[in-house]
């Protein structure tokens, strides 16, 4: 995590997305505080680090990226920021014009309600939408769209007006993304995402412990204690290693059993640590004052977006019992 492109984010996530700022901006009327972040991420190029240099961006590879996936997770980040990374290299590719604003995913189920969930449905100005009849470039303002506050963030549930965007076609059929990589694409940031909240979560909880006093000495010496804050630590460093193995894939669009494998070992792994940091931070850290909830209601509401680890664990599965022979060393070498 500590590559030269993600020592040059941290500042000014330290600076703009601050828990302070993450509330801010997670509440109504919050349009100039959430502006003010994303005109800074853009001015300093990091929405356009995946777009190629041809097209006037910075041409890294997701592997070179993985450290600032984890960085907007690890600050809660309140805008589909990474969403936005990967849309404006999907549409350079189809030599589009980049929109300004935040662009956020969705998928739609092949339904004819047109209707799909939209995590930060509420702070976007376009959504890229995944159809039957292949990509599509939606104006938010030209949807119907109903908030989804349960967690507290900024999704939402959206209604697609039938026919309305811009395709998203490139020059040649060959070089066209194929169906399901929104949905495989999505899950890679959210489980990046939950990867950089675990260890927000994990430091948290390990500074209370080691602050509070119980019996005349830290509660963080207590054996109990400890084996908790191990056992957290596993899981986020499982989670870490399965993202980071998905990000170093060598194709764009073609990756899916090890983004399915990455979104479900963070979609597991993210309950458990953040039940148990609420548990050892105790009254204290359910509390709406204390920073931990931030990051907490982020990895239970993520777990589930874009597949829960039930989702990803089938198509694995079945993945692996239909290519048995290739499938095993594949999965070896990303667990090795």
């Amino acid at each position: 995590m500590d590559d030269m492109l993600t020592a040059s984010i941290e500042p000014v996530l330290e600076e703009r997305c601050t828990p302070a700022l993450v509330r801010e901006m997670l509440g109504a009327g919050a349009d100039n505080a959430r502006r003010d972040l994303w005109q800074a991420l853009d001015e300093l190029g990091f929405l356009d680090a995946l777009v190629p240099e041809s097209a006037g961006g910075s041409g890294v590879s997701f592997d070179e990226c993985a450290g600032v996936l984890f960085a907007f997770g690890r600050h809660a980040m309140p805008l589909p920021a990474a969403h936005t990374m990967i849309a404006r290299r999907l549409l350079a590719a189809a030599s589009m014009a980049l929109p300004c604003g935040p662009i956020a995913f969705a998928v739609l189920d092949g339904s004819a309600s047109n209707t799909a969930f939209v995590p930060f449905g509420l702070a976007c100005e376009s959504v890229l939408v995944e159809m039957s009849d292949g990509f599509r470039l939606i104006d938010i303002d030209d949807a119907t769209v109903q908030p989804r506050t349960e967690w507290g963030g900024l999704d939402a549930t959206v209604l697609f007006p039938a026919g309305a965007g811009k395709r998203v076609r490139t020059a040649h059929a060959d070089d066209e993304p194929p169906m399901g990589v929104l949905l495989e694409l999505g899950a890679l940031v959210k489980a990046a995402a939950m990867v950089g909240a675990m260890a927000r979560v994990l430091d948290m909880t390990i500074t209370f412990v080691n602050d509070r006093q119980q019996f005349g000495r830290s509660i963080g010496k207590f054996q109990v204690v400890q084996h908790n804050l191990s056992v957290m630590a596993e899981h986020t460093s499982a989670a870490q290693i399965a993202v980071q193995s998905a990000c170093a894939s060598d194709s764009f669009s073609k990756a899916r059993l090890s983004r399915g494998i990455a979104k479900a070992r963070a979609s597991r792994s993210a309950p458990l640590v953040a039940n148990t940091a609420h548990a050892l931070t105790g009254a204290m850290g359910i509390t709406a004052e204390y920073d931990l909830q931030l990051f907490t209601r982020c990895l239970h509401s993520q777990r589930l977006q874009f597949g829960s680890e039930s989702y990803w664990d089938e198509i694995v599965g079945s993945h692996v019992l239909e290519h048995w022979d290739s499938a095993v060393p594949e999965i070896i070498h990303m667990t090795s």
